[in-house]
C-alpha cells in the first residue's frame, strides 16, 4: 500500500467506525424508550440493564456492518469527489478500480472477520441477553425449556413439560411410540338401490400410536448414558380391543438423544454457534424432521458477513461522480440499497421454505446478484 492507499484507508475505517458506533447508539436508544417501562415494572436492576444492552450490543453491530460498509464507502468517495482529490488521483493515472482495492481489501477481511463473530461471539452474548430476557421480563419463553415437543426418531415422539439443562431433568414426560404405515380398517356402506345396502371394509396405511408411556419425572443417568423413568405408566394400543397398561415404578429407556442435544433443539437459533446449529441439524435430521429452514439459517451465517464486502463494491460508484445533494442523497442512497438487501434476502428464504431450491442457494443469491451488479457499476463507471 502507497500514501495514497493509505490515506484513502484511513478515512474509510474512520467513517465505518463513526457509523458503526452511531448506529448502535441509535438502536439501544430507540429499543430503551420502548422496553425501559417493562424494566421499572419488573423492578429490574440498573446494573442489569446495563449488562442486557452490552450482550444486545454484538448483535446489533453483526446487522449494522454492511449497512456502515456502505456508508463508509459512500461518504470517502464522495467526500474525495466533492474535494476534487479523486479528480487529482485519476488525472494521475490511477483507475477506479485501482482507488477502491483497498476498499474492497479491507471490506473481505471485515467480512471474514463476522464469520467468527455472527458464528461464535453473536450466540454467546445472545445466550446472556436472552437469560435476562426470560428471568425479568418473561419474554423469548418460546423455544425454552417449557412444553418441548420434539421427534427423537422417525416413530419416536418426545413430550416435556419443564426440562432443567442443568440437572438434567425433566417432569411430566411423555413418550409416544407410533407405526407409520399401520392398517387401518374402515367402515364403507355401498348402497346398491334405496332400500338395499352392503358393508365394506377398506384398509388403509397409516399413522398409528403402538404405545405411550407417562412418567412425572425422568432423569439422565451419565455413567451409562441412558435416560431413567420414575413411577411411570406405559400403554400398549397394539390391541383394539384391549389396552394394556403396566406401571413401572424405575425404568430406563433407551432415547437417542442426549440432554445437551435435549438443549440445543429448544433453543433459538440466534443462541447457537456455528458448530451447535450444525449439530442440531444432524439431531433433527435423524428425526426425520425437515431442516430446509435450519439449513439456510446456517449457510447464512457464512453467506451474510460477505454482504460487508459485496455492499463496498456496490457503493463506489453511487458516490463517485454525484456532487449534488452530499450527505442527504448518499444516507439515502445508503437506506435504499439496504433495504432491497433485506427485502430480496427474505423473499429468497421465503421461495426456499416453499420450494425446493437448495437451501445454500438461498443464501447465497442475493450476494451474487448484489455483487454482479456492483461489478457492472464499477465497470461502467471505470468506462466513463
Amino acid at each position: 500500500m502507497d500514501r495514497i492507499d493509505r490515506y484513502i484507508i484511513r478515512q474509510f475505517i474512520l467513517t465505518f467506525l463513526f457509523a458503526i458506533l452511531a448506529f448502535v447508539v441509535i438502536y439501544i436508544v430507540v429499543n430503551l424508550m420502548e422496553t425501559l417501562d417493562d424494566f421499572f415494572d419488573h423492578n429490574v436492576a440498573t446494573m442489569t440493564i446495563v449488562k442486557y444492552y452490552l450482550y444486545f450490543a454484538p448483535d446489533i453491530i453483526q446487522l449494522i456492518v454492511p449497512i456502515a460498509m456502505l456508508l463508509a464507502s459512500l461518504f470517502t468517495i464522495g467526500r474525495l469527489d466533492t474535494s476534487n482529490e479523486l479528480t487529482a488521483i485519476r488525472a494521475a493515472g490511477r483507475s477506479m478500480r485501482r482507488v477502491a482495492l483497498p476498499l474492497l481489501m479491507f471490506g473481505l477481511a471485515v467480512s471474514f472477520g463476522m464469520i467468527y463473530f455472527d458464528g461464535w461471539v453473536v450466540p454467546q452474548t445472545n445466550k446472556l441477553k436472552f437469560a435476562i430476557d426470560r428471568q425479568y421480563l418473561g419474554k423469548n419463553l418460546l423455544g425454552g425449556q417449557r412444553n418441548v415437543y420434539l421427534r427423537v426418531s422417525p416413530t419416536t415422539n418426545l413430550l416435556i413439560e419443564y426440562f432443567d439443562a442443568a440437572k438434567s431433568e425433566a417432569s411430566q414426560v411423555s413418550i409416544e411410540r407410533f407405526d407409520t404405515s399401520a392398517a387401518m380398517p374402515i367402515q364403507r356402506i355401498r348402497r346398491t338401490s334405496p332400500a338395499e345396502f352392503t358393508r365394506v371394509v377398506d384398509t388403509v396405511r397409516s399413522l398409528k400410536i403402538t404405545e405411550r408411556i407417562d412418567a412425572p419425572s425422568m432423569r439422565y443417568d451419565s455413567t451409562r448414558k441412558i435416560w431413567v423413568l420414575m413411577n411411570a405408566v406405559a400403554r400398549n394400543f397394539s390391541d383394539q380391543a384391549h389396552i394394556a397398561t403396566t406401571r413401572i415404578l424405575l425404568d430406563s429407556i433407551p432415547l437417542p438423544i442426549t440432554p445437551k442435544e435435549l438443549n440445543l433443539s429448544q433453543q433459538n437459533t440466534t443462541e447457537l454457534s456455528m458448530d451447535e446449529l450444525r449439530e442440531r441439524i444432524e439431531q433433527e435430521k435423524l428425526g426425520g424432521r425437515d431442516v430446509a429452514r435450519l439449513m439456510v439459517d446456517y449457510y447464512s451465517k457464512y453467506s451474510f458477513p460477505f454482504a460487508a464486502f459485496i455492499v463496498v463494491f456496490f457503493g463506489l460508484p453511487f458516490s463517485s461522480g454525484q456532487r449534488k445533494g452530499g450527505a442527504a442523497v448518499q444516507i439515502a442512497t445508503t437506506a435504499l440499497v439496504s433495504a432491497i438487501y433485506l427485502v430480496l434476502t427474505e423473499i429468497s428464504k421465503t421461495f426456499s421454505y416453499t420450494t425446493q431450491i437448495p437451501p445454500m442457494l438461498t443464501a447465497w443469491v442475493v450476494n451474487i446478484l448484489f455483487f454482479i451488479v456492483g461489478l457492472f457499476n464499477l465497470y461502467r463507471i471505470e468506462r466513463g
